[in-house]
């Protein structure tokens, strides 16, 4: 099973109480963390430049 590191996957691994699910969960949210950095850290910067490209494009 190859599960994908997103919040309904993690809810679903956890509430299966499948020990094999968990570390595969773990595993794929360890494996984003360390390819894409903590999103949701980044998520208010990505904002804040779309915010800024689009009053720009407003004049």
């Amino acid at each position: 099973m190859n599960i994908k590191p997103y919040g309904v996957a993690v809810t679903d691994a956890i509430a299966s109480g499948d020990l094999s699910r968990l570390k595969e969960a773990e595993a794929a949210a360890q494996a984003h963390l360390d390819q894409y950095g903590d999103v949701a850290t980044l998520l208010p910067l990505l904002r804040l430049e779309i915010a800024k490209l689009e009053a720009k494009k407003s004049y």
